[in-house]
């Protein structure tokens, strides 16, 4: 054997050890990802950290297997493993494909749309004054998307320009309830509504709570033929992810400022978050009612926040999406952060994330439930 051949060898045998060092760190991670998430032993936002990688480590062990299996397939175990218990415990909440369900039994099918609509385009001042096709469109969208109960986040309304006299227009197409996260808004020329429920059916009480500048958690309690349900619509703090700024930097200096950031939004929001599901926990368990909760909650399915909730309330997507239900209309793109959780006693039929209406950062999410 000569020097090279020898030399060659050890080479690849440095590079193979180093890869399943490497290997076996990211086990562990994920091992330790997967123990915080089921178990919930903390909910420190570290641990938040590591919580919302899982997808990202279910990559790298895939791409592992697949590395292995051209070298050394025996090792290729390890990832395996890994991947098959991510799947058995959490594959449900990262894709699932269901059939609508047909309405076997005696009730009435309730459909429920909910949209963060990133406040109709109010930000750019010229459109609000000269109404752009853009804008129209998606104010007819949803004025005229056939569902008897519509929740918004980051809902605008304006008495001075008769496009974006959005309540008004919700009251002459049959909504005449509603419930606001800011009511006062709802009157003025240009009002930052925030939360808002709109019903053909009669709301029987409602309440609110606003968390700061755009988040809260408007409730209503909406009467359906002999039956009544609390409606609770929720915006979370936001997850702060903001790709794009970071991908837009030409120099380091720019990267490393703008991923600082990212990173310390990150972290406010798993606090902020952590401490408004509380909140919504307390509206679910002190409803009289059947309950759906619906709306942004900035939080993937491998959260805290998701947890808590699927804790109290099965997960319409889980139960009746298709697909992998990604809501998100921004980069990173494959984040599912738009969320219905629903009541037993209301079994979905038919879930859907409508990602070809691309008017705002967010696609619209519907669910049809059985009101028995």
């Amino acid at each position: 054997m000569t020097l090279r051949m020898r030399v060659g060898q050890l080479i690849a045998f440095f590079f193979r050890s180093l890869l399943w060092s490497l290997n076996l760190l990211l086990a562990l991670y994920t091992c330790l990802s997967y123990w915080l998430l089921y178990s919930l032993q903390t909910e420190h936002w570290l641990a938040g950290m590591l919580m919302i990688s899982i997808p990202v480590v279910w990559f790298l062990n895939l791409v592992t297997v697949g590395l292995w299996l051209t070298t050394r397939p025996w090792r290729s175990w390890l990832s395996g493993i890994v991947l098959l218990i991510g799947i058995i415990l959490f594959g449900s909440r990262t894709f699932v494909w269901h059939q609508p369900n047909e309405l076997t039994t005696p009730g009435t099918r309730l459909k429920l749309f909910s949209y963060n609509v990133q406040a109709f385009g109010e930000q750019e001042y010229w459109e609000r004054r000269q109404s752009s096709p853009r804008v129209r469109r998606i104010l007819n969208y949803v004025l005229r998307y056939d569902a008897p109960i519509k929740c918004f986040q980051e809902f605008y309304n304006s008495t001075g320009v008769s496009d974006y006299d959005m309540v008004g227009r919700f009251e002459k197409a049959g909504y005449h309830y509603s419930a606001f996260l800011r009511p006062e808004a709802a009157h003025v020329a240009s009002g930052d509504i925030g939360i808002a429920i709109f019903s053909i059916y009669p709301i029987l009480d409602s309440g609110r709570e606003l968390f700061d500048t755009h988040n809260g958690i408007v409730w209503a309690n909406v009467k359906i033929g002999n039956d009544t349900i609390r409606i609770i619509n929720v915006h979370l703090h936001s997850m702060g992810i903001r790709v794009g700024k970071v991908l837009k930097q030409k120099k380091i200096k720019g990267v490393q400022h703008e991923t600082r950031g990212v990173l310390s939004a990150l972290r406010t929001g798993f606090i902020n978050r952590n401490e408004e599901v509380r909140k919504v926990e307390e509206y679910i368990q002190n409803s009289h009612y059947p309950v759906i909760v619906t709306g942004d909650h900035n939080d993937t399915p491998y959260s805290v926040v998701y947890e808590r909730l699927r804790r109290l309330l099965p997960n319409s997507f889980e139960e009746a999406g298709r697909g992998f239900g990604f809501s998100y209309n921004r980069l990173p793109g494959f984040i599912r952060i738009d969320h219905q959780f629903h009541d037993p006693k209301l079994p979905v039929l038919n879930f859907e994330t409508i990602n070809y209406v691309k008017y705002s950062d967010h696609y619209p999410i519907v669910g049809t439930y059985l009101v028995k």
